[in-house]
This record gives C-alpha cells, sequence and structure tokens, in this order.
C-alpha cells in the first residue's frame, strides 16, 4: 500500500511540472474536446447514409412531393421509424434544403447521397487539422518539460559536494539525467494528453450510444470493470520490473563509461575478454527484464482484447436481434458496432496509459531521489560575498571524517600570512589532499573552522570564495574542446592576449604553436592527445588567467622527465609570486624554500617549520627526506653505472656462415 501511496505522490508531483504551462494544456484540453467530437461524427454520415439507400430501395417507384418527409408507406403500411441518430436530422434537414434550393430536378436521395459524402469529407478534414495543432502543441510542451526538469536536475547536482560523486557510479547519474528524465514526456506529455483525448471521445461515444440504444451501452460497459481489474493487476507487477530494469541500466552505463575512460588500462594488461564477460553478463541482465515486460505486456494485450470481443459478440448477437425485430434501424446498427470498437478502445488505451505511466513513474522516482538528496554545502542563508582577499587564511581547531568513517584530520591549527607558501609533507593517507580541499568548501569541516581575512568561509557564498581560488593538480583534467577554450576556462572574458600571455608565463605557447590548428587545436578527452607535462603546463595557463588570491597546487612534477620538470617549476614560480599558496608536496626537493612546511601523519600536524629546522629536529620530515634522497642517489647511481657500460658493436665475418657472428 504504501508503494502505491508513493506512486501516486511521484505523479501528482510529475503533473506539478505543467502549472507554469497550464495556459497551453488548457488549448490542449479545449483542442481534445473538439477533436474527440468531431472525430465520432463521420461514423454517425455512414449509418445516415445506410438508412437513406434502404429508404431509396423501398420507395424507387414511389412519387413524393418535394419537400415532404418519407414517415409513413403510401400504401398505409406500418409508418417508418424516424432516425434515431443524433446529427440525422440537422444534415437531413440541410440537405432537404440544398435540394429545394439548388438541385429541385434531382432525385432528392442522390442529392442527400452527394452531401453526406462531403460532410464525410469536411469532418475528416476538420479532424485532421485539430489534430496537427493538438500535435505541434502537445510534442513542443513535452520537450519544454523535459528542458525543465534536466536543467533543474543538473543544477541541483552542481550544488552537491565530492562525497556523492565519490559515492555514486558517473554512468548511473549520467543515465539519470538523460534516460530517466524522458520519462517525464513519457508519462505526462505523450500518455496523459493521449487519454484525456480518449476518454473525451469514450464520453462522446457513450452519449451517442445511450441516445442510440441504452439497452445494448449497458451490455457493452457490463466487460469495463474486468478490464479494469486486470490491467491493474498487471500494472503493479510491470512497475517493479521497470524500476529493477532502470537500475540495471545505470550499471550498465557505468561499465561503459568505466571502459571507455580506461580503455588504456584494459588494453595495457590484455583484459579485453574478461571486460567483454563483463559486459555480456550487464547486458543479459538488461535483456533477460525487457523480455520480462514484453511478456507481461504482451499477456495483457491478448487478454484485454478477448474480454472485450466478448462484449462484442454479446452486441452483435442482440443488436442483430433487434434490427430483425424492426426495433433498430440497420443504420443505427451500422454506427453501433464502430461505436462500440471506439468506446473500447479508450478503455484498452487505459492499459497502454497505465504501462506508460508505471514505466515512468520507474524512473522518475530515481530523478527524485537525486532531486530529493539534500545539498550539504550551502550558502548560509545571510551568506556575503567575500570582497577580495589579502590572503591571511586560517585553520581554527578543524576536524574531519568522511561520513561515519574513522576521522581524516585531527586538531589541525595553521596560520598563513599572504603571499606565502605552505607545504603539507608526509606519508600517503596522512590527509593532506583532504586538508586543501576544506578551503574551496568542497567539504566542510566535521568541527573547527576555517578563516579567510578574518571571516569563516561558512559565511561567504560559495562562488565568491571559489572565484578567488585556483588548482592546480597532479591529474590534470582538461576538456575535450580547443588549447584556447580550455585555458580561457579561468576567464570567460579573457581576450586573445591574455591567453597567449598565460600560456607564455606557464611555458606552454612553444608546444601549442607545433599543435597542427595552434591554440584551435582540439586536444581530446581529458587532454588525451597532449603529453603529461603539456597538460599540467596548460592548467598552469589556466590557473595563471585566474590571478587568484589563493592557490592550491598538487605538485605535479613527479612523473615527467627532467626537462619538462624545469619548465613546469618555472611556470609554477611566475605562479606562485605575491600569492598564498599551498603546495601537497611530493617531491620534498621542490619545497626546499616553502615559507612554512607542515608534516602530516595519521591527520595530524606533528612538525612544522623551515626545511633547514625540521632537518635539525630529526624527526619525520628528517626520515622522509633521507629515504628520498637516497631513493634519488640510488637512481642516479645506477643510471651512471648503466651509461658507464659500452656494449661493443657486433661485426660479422664475412668469411663464415652468414649466420656466424664476432663480438
Amino acid at each position: 500500500m504504501k508503494t502505491e501511496v508513493q506512486s501516486k505522490g511521484t505523479y501528482l508531483r510529475l503533473l506539478g511540472y505543467l502549472k507554469p504551462y497550464w495556459c497551453r494544456v488548457l488549448v490542449i484540453l479545449l483542442l481534445s474536446v473538439a477533436g474527440a467530437y468531431v472525430a465520432v461524427l463521420p461514423t454517425q454520415i455512414l449509418g445516415i447514409a445506410v438508412d437513406e439507400i434502404r429508404m431509396f430501395d423501398r420507395y424507387a417507384n414511389v412519387s413524393v412531393p418535394s419537400g415532404q418527409e418519407i414517415n409513413a408507406a403510401v400504401d398505409g403500411s406500418e409508418p417508418i421509424r424516424k432516425s434515431s441518430i443524433p446529427i440525422a436530422k440537422p444534415l437531413l434537414s440541410a440537405s432537404e434544403s440544398i435540394h429545394g434550393r439548388w438541385f429541385a430536378g434531382y432525385n432528392p436521395i442522390i442529392v442527400t447521397l452527394i452531401f453526406l459524402a462531403s460532410s464525410f469529407i469536411l469532418l475528416h478534414a476538420m479532424s485532421s487539422i485539430i489534430s496537427l495543432a493538438h500535435g505541434y502543441i502537445t510534442s513542443e510542451l513535452g520537450q519544454r518539460l523535459v528542458y525543465d526538469m534536466r536543467n533543474q536536475l543538473y543544477g541541483h547536482i552542481q550544488q552537491f559536494s565530492l562525497s556523492y560523486f565519490e559515492n555514486h557510479k558517473t554512468g548511473d547519474i549520467m543515465s539519470r539525467i538523460m534516460n530517466d528524465v524522458n520519462s517525464l514526456e513519457q508519462a505526462i506529455v505523450g500518455p496523459v494528453i493521449t487519454f484525456i483525448t480518449d476518454m473525451f471521445k469514450f464520453f462522446w461515444i457513450l452519449y451517442f450510444c445511450m441516445k442510440l440504444d441504452w439497452q445494448l451501452t449497458c451490455i457493452a460497459l457490463f466487460v469495463c470493470p474486468f478490464i479494469s481489474l486486470c490491467t491493474y493487476n498487471f500494472g503493479k507487477r510491470i512497475r517493479k520490473v521497470f524500476r529493477l530494469l532502470r537500475e540495471k541500466t545505470g550499471d550498465l552505463n557505468a561499465l561503459i563509461q568505466d571502459n571507455i575512460s580506461g580503455i588504456r588500462v584494459i588494453a595495457g594488461f590484455a583484459k579485453e575478454r574478461e571486460e567483454l564477460d563483463r559486459f555480456k553478463h550487464k547486458n543479459h541482465e538488461n535483456y533477460f527484464l525487457h523480455v520480462r515486460i514484453l511478456r507481461l505486456v504482451n499477456t495483457l494485450r491478448p487478454t484485454v482484447d478477448f474480454i472485450t470481443e466478448i462484449g462484442a459478440v454479446v452486441v452483435i448477437c442482440l443488436g442483430g436481434y433487434k434490427v430483425l425485430q424492426g426495433q433498430l434501424s440497420a443504420g443505427t446498427f451500422v454506427i453501433f458496432f464502430p461505436y462500440l470498437q471506439m468506446m473500447y478502445g479508450p478503455i484498452t488505451g487505459l492499459t497502454r496509459f497505465y504501462n506508460q505511466v508505471q514505466r515512468a513513474i520507474a524512473s522518475t522516482e530515481r530523478v527524485f531521489e537525486v532531486l530529493d538528496t539534500p545539498v550539504e554545502l550551502k550558502d548560509a542563508p545571510d551568506a556575503s560575498a567575500l570582497p577580495v582577499v589579502k590572503g591571511f587564511v586560517e585553520f581554527k581547531h578543524v576536524h574531519f571524517m568522511y561520513g561515519d568513517a574513522k576521522e581524516v584530520l585531527t586538531d589541525i591549527n595553521i596560520n598563513v600570512r599572504p603571499g606565502q607558501m605552505i607545504a603539507f609533507v608526509g606519508p600517503s593517507g596522512s590527509g593532506k589532499t583532504t586538508l586543501t580541499k576544506l578551503l574551496p568548501r568542497f567539504y566542510d569541516p566535521t568541527k573547527g573552522d576555517i578563516f579567510i581575512d578574518g571571516q569563516n568561509i561558512k559565511n561567504v557564498t560559495l562562488d565568491s570564495l571559489r572565484k578567488q581560488m585556483a588548482m592546480v593538480l597532479q591529474e590534470t583534467f582538461l576538456f575535450n574542446d580547443t588549447v584556447r577554450i580550455n585555458i580561457a576556462y579561468a576567464r570567460s572574458d579573457a581576450v586573445e592576449k591574455d591567453i597567449i600571455d598565460a600560456a607564455q608565463a606557464a611555458n606552454a605557447h612553444e608546444f601549442i604553436m607545433q599543435l597542427p590548428n595552434g591554440y584551435d587545436s582540439i586536444i581530446g578527452e581529458r587532454g588525451v592527445k597532449l603529453s603529461g607535462g603539456q597538460k599540467q603546463r596548460i592548467a598552469i595557463a589556466r590557473a595563471i588567467l585566474a590571478n587568484p588570491r589563493i592557490l592550491i597546487l598538487d605538485e605535479a612534477t613527479s612523473s615527467v622527465d627532467t626537462e619538462t620538470e624545469q619548465l613546469i617549476q618555472n611556470a609554477i614560480y611566475r605562479l606562485v609570486k605575491n600569492r598564498t599558496t599551498f603546495v601537497i608536496a611530493h617531491r620534498l626537493s621542490t619545497i626546499l624554500h616553502a615559507d612554512m612546511i607542515v608534516v602530516l601523519e595519521n591527520g595530524r600536524i606533528i612538525e612544522t617549520g623551515l626545511h633547514q629546522e625540521l632537518l635539525s629536529n630529526g624527526g619525520l620530515y628528517k626520515k622522509l627526506f633521507e629515504m628520498q634522497f637516497d631513493a634519488q642517489e640510488k637512481t642516479k647511481t645506477e643510471a651512471e653505472a648503466a651509461e658507464s657500460v659500452k656494449i661493443p658493436e657486433p661485426v660479422i665475418d664475412i668469411e663464415e656462415s652468414p649466420q656466424t657472428m664476432k663480438w
């Protein structure tokens, strides 16, 4: 029962997206009413024509005064029953008027048939025009709703903290934004509008059928409760499968996204076969669920059709009997049977509507799960914009933990003056990276506060805070666009000279000009067409262009060659000048001149000071420095030893066998 209540709430919430467009909805409803009414009228014209043709056959040799209705046989036999077809009287009156005014010399029955044929065509033309207008407005409204929801969902996701993205698969998030949002149109615009039109058509047909013969109409409606019960039971089962299918589709998208992003790792370890097997497994889950849904749907439709056919057979038998007894005209029966099929159409369409709605609800629930996820990091109600900062930074008794896990940072206290470079040093997992993520409020401290120029960063807007910072990370992210766009990403109003100056300051201009299209070269997804050092220099150029007051560097020279390292270091020296800089140090040789070195272990600060001070203290810093120095010396010695070994060139003795070689 709880699930059904949730489904109703979900659907009502979906309908709420129509509120801003109530004028268009009203127009669509009016067109639905008019279209449904006009669509059912041509069938009545066929019935009138049948009665007129039978009358023509019966009284072909009878002379009738002009303008007189043939309501009784001339020979005094039983009177002919007046037509019970609702629109017969106005159409026949119009036909008689046309005959008497313009075609008095022609057979009135022939004139009537021609008039009825013209009316039949005209009504179909009107129905087509209404459907065309209805379709245009409906389709535009549907895409507008998808546009609104996708904007809302994407905007909400952008406000999440990094923890959300670390705990959710990228492919699944993409599936919700793209695939599941499309279900809004499938749930509201298509099915709902069609359902409303069908219901209007149903009530018009019901109204006309009751006027034609209320007894046959009641018999025809007897099967409706059975159709509704069958639809409801199947719908509950279908919805569960649709929900599971959407989840499995998200898993499949996540697998595809991971494998495409990591294709070089897969190829490098020759794991193509294993990954194909994983994909086949996930794909088979989707296949199996699709088959289950199709089986349910294909079972439901024949079941409903069988029930409706039972009603149709009963109506045919009783209606035929009434025609033979003279209680129902042939023309009326000709109308009644198509009307019966048209009346069952909306009822069976209810099954289609219900299935589409269940499928859409399964998707939109996944969308609403994201929209209902609270934003952990948001501006305080009284948050103010952070003015241009000088660069004073203070960490005051800062603690942090990821969720309910072990505390990552414990009682961090740091004071930084403008223009200083602060280096974070420590073993892997000591909390260096986490500490730098707190400064731009990617996370908020579990306890304690961070101040910039004396202002608590929780009391300023995120936008004004982050605009005064820039980050150059070890794992550089570049967009699949041109070099120009990637550098200018820091400042959308940057002119050409600004971009080139930033590139030159980052020692990137020279290699950029050697690319096929210079600054307009596409660099591929995540900058795959560039080397690691080139990507780093573009990232530095981007940071230089941003001109931040506070800079965060995750030192990125550990995996590049010596020449590239020197180029990057020179660029970094220009970047950090007169800026408050926080450096995560991997190579301790690069932070020898830092204004303060903060040594972390297990989330705690165990040492602070200058390079020489820390070496003289003989603590963890000295141990790390000596370990790294010894490793570098060992590498250097091994390289020199390898260089000193001279391998003689092979000499081929032409007097020996061609395969014989002397060294």
